[in-house]
């Protein structure tokens, strides 16, 4: 029997794609790049999906039905349930399509009629179910169908729905203790995004305001489903999406085309290997180029040059990470036999011999690249404002004291990541300590 697998979805990119078409035909979505569309919960989005307005289009209820009858037949269930309001006009057209009988869940009882209790229809004991619905968001209007199903003893096979809004659905429904069910959605909110950004029907960001925005937003040590709320949040920001152990994790070729919706991506793999094969890691992105990779500059000046030659026509900045900014004097001199800087200048040299188009240093050594290096670009980690913890960096300085250095671009991850609300601070760094405007 048919079990969804988590993050999968019933329809393949071309279905969802057609899908898309034809809810834009019947005016299902509506967009605004500034995020102005308010959603029940209080929230504020991009991209609303709607199916009451379906009742408008006969043939989009009857693709949708179609599309919906498929995912059941796979499920193989007994019956459905449909939550009220969004799916009314297709349920019995599910019904007649899959002979499928069905139960509506009501959120609340409406007292005064004939019927007035929350269930309409019949649930049975053992009887493995579907929940059918347009949206799934945080999951609290889902909790009333599940909870009617169980209470019948029926089994709920899977919340079936068109969009899944991947915003916070898993920790409600395991804070209510149905964390077992699993959402099948058609498709995501992101897959949504991506087609419209693709087709020109929205912009990612302002051009202007992602060429004149500093700061690389570090997103290290998450997974998928916690970088892409962060994402969209900071999409119209024009901040640099910068990655590293999230590349490996989801393979370039999966990543980077989802990650460039939300802003340029800094694929910081800091390469470090024989020429070949970094020039086998650079070609692995050309399909969806970065805004830049990183290599280590300590891979010597063949290795730097395989890297800039490959990534040669592709926009791609190719970036020479000079010497950690979790390294301190005691280990530079160790590992390097030399002080930070005097490494920092060393390996510039080589990396400036082989092309590249810019340095990954610490802000205490920036002022030095800079005026050697003027036109290149200078990405500083090890950037806290002040007062912030420093973690496990050790040269470090604040944002306005790396830019006053030269830097032209800064780091900063889990400044931003771990406050409560990492807009707020976002804007707090932008504003009052680089002066810049959003």
């Amino acid at each position: 029997m048919f079990t969804p697998e988590s993050g999968s979805c019933w329809l393949t990119e071309p279905e969802q794609e057609e899908a898309i078409e034809v809810g834009l035909g019947a005016e299902l979505f509506r967009w605004d790049n500034n995020r102005g569309l308010k959603l029940k919960s209080g929230g504020m989005t991009d991209i609303y999906f709607n199916m009451r307005e379906m009742r408008n289009t006969p043939t989009a209820i009857d693709f949708f039905a179609d599309v919906y009858a498929n995912a059941l037949r796979r499920l193989r269930v007994d019956r459905l349930i449909e939550v009220p309001e969004a799916v009314s006009p297709l349920a019995g057209v599910i019904s007649v399509k899959t002979g499928l009988p069905i139960v509506t869940v009501r959120e609340e009882a409406k007292e005064g009629r004939v019927v007035s209790g929350k269930l309409i229809g019949t649930l049975r004991y053992g009887d493995r179910v579907a929940i059918v619905d347009d949206v799934i968001t945080d999951g609290a209007s889902k909790v009333a169908a599940i909870l009617a199903a169980r209470a019948a003893g029926a089994k709920v096979a899977a919340l079936v729905v068109t969009v899944d809004r991947q915003q916070g659905w898993k920790k409600k429904l395991a804070a209510a203790g149905l964390g077992d069910v699993p959402v099948w959605p058609a498709m995501t909110l992101h897959d949504v995004r991506k087609y419209l950004i693709a087709k020109g029907l929205m912009q990612r960001c302002d051009p202007k305001i992602e060429a004149r925005n500093p700061i690389i937003f570090a997103l290290d040590g998450k997974n998928w489903e916690e970088v892409l709320p962060l994402a969209d949040q900071f999409r119209t920001k024009g901040v640099i999406l910068k990655v590293n152990d999230l590349l490996w994790g989801m393979g370039f070729e999966r990543l980077l085309p989802d990650l460039s919706v939300y802003g340029p991506v800094m694929a910081d793999v800091k390469g470090h290997d024989i020429p070949n094969t970094i020039a086998n890691i650079v070609a692995r992105m050309k399909h969806c180029p970065p805004w830049a990779l990183t290599v280590h500059a300590t891979g010597g000046e063949a290795m730097l040059k395989a890297a800039v030659q490959t990534a040669a026509g592709t926009g791609t900045k190719i970036l020479a990470v000079t010497v950690l900014t979790s390294i301190d004097q005691t280990t530079s001199e160790e590992v390097y036999t030399r002080l930070p800087l005097d490494e920092v200048m060393v390996l510039a040299e080589i990396a400036n011999r082989a092309g590249v188009d810019g340095f990954v240093c610490s802000p205490q050594e920036v002022s030095h690249l800079a005026t050697r290096y003027p036109g290149k670009l200078f990405v500083t980690p090890g950037v806290r404002s002040e007062g912030k913890d420093k973690g496990d960096q050790k040269r470090v300085d604040t944002p306005k004291g790396a830019m006053n250095s030269g830097a032209t671009h800064l780091v900063i991850g889990r400044q931003i990541m771990g406050a409560e609300n990492p807009l707020v601070e976002y804007d707090r760094v932008m504003k009052d300590e680089l002066g810049i405007g959003n």
